[in-house]
């Protein structure tokens, strides 16, 4: 299982929770407007040989013309040669890269206050096979879990495929961000968008977790959406008597738990 925490407002939330669960719209938001402006940085090794830009355009990028590769050839050369390999790719790359940001697990209590406003939110919970969806998609650019680390990942210019070449750009985060777990879905588009949304079917919504402060407007609406459809399931945020460990609890109707925060 995937989720997805969404937070707000509580008039905010009651929108999100109609478009995101009922109508299955899923937000890929702009990598330029991610919170942390050091994510996808890379370092750029040692500038390839013209050989080896050749054969990678011969594969990849054949419908260049000469003249278009003796243009791009001239950006690793020269005084600006750090400008064109190092800046201005980045800045290309975060105005078209749009993600779509996942978490493999609901426990986490730094989730939930940070992404779920204190638990007023909740947690979408998608099938894996969500990310399928996505892989058929025509700007599909990539998908899988983050790796956290103090090391900036490398940029190997013509090494691989166009997708082996910025994976690491994509799937590298600060060990600061660790604690999220997170799995990302990548999908390419028109520049400088606050986001982009694809629709995905109502069988990849498996259910919703509630956090501990839902309002019962929320909550009135993922029983309503129960009633209409069967196999979607409805949890809410409790904790351990004995612990802080963070469990769940089946949502039923008129029902309320009196020891959601003992």
């Amino acid at each position: 299982m995937l989720y997805k925490f969404m937070g707000g407002s509580d008039e905010a939330l009651s929108d999100v929770f109609d478009k995101a669960v009922r109508e299955g719209s899923v937000r890929f938001a702009s990598a330029a407007r991610f919170n942390d402006p050091f994510e996808f940085k890379f370092t750029t090794v040692s500038p390839p040989t013209r050989d080896s830009f050749d054969k990678w355009h011969d594969i990849y990028a054949p419908e260049y013309t000469a003249e278009q590769r003796s243009h791009a050839w001239s950006a690793f050369e020269g005084p600006a040669s750090d400008f064109n390999t190092r800046f201005l790719p980045r800045a290309v790359f975060l105005a078209q890269c749009y993600v779509l940001c996942l978490a493999r697990t609901w426990r986490s209590h730094l989730m939930w206050g940070h992404y779920a406003s204190e638990h007023r939110g909740f947690a979408i919970c998608y099938a894996d096979d969500l990310t399928d969806a996505f892989a058929q998609d025509s700007n599909f650019g990539g998908r899988g879990n983050v790796v956290y680390s103090n090391v900036v990942p490398e940029l190997r210019w013509f090494e691989g495929t166009p997708s082996d070449m910025v994976g690491p750009i994509i799937g590298t985060k600060s060990t600061e961000w660790q604690y999220e777990g997170e799995y990302r879905v990548v999908l390419y588009g028109s520049a400088n968008k606050h986001a982009i949304f694809r629709t995905v079917e109502s069988s990849l919504i498996a259910g919703i977790v509630l956090g501990a402060r839902a309002s019962e407007p929320l909550i009135a609406k993922a029983i309503a959406l129960r009633s209409e459809r069967p196999s979607f399931r409805v949890w809410q945020i409790s904790s351990a008597i004995d612990s802080f460990e963070l469990v769940t609890r089946h949502v039923e109707d008129g029902v309320r738990h009196f020891g959601s925060f003992l």
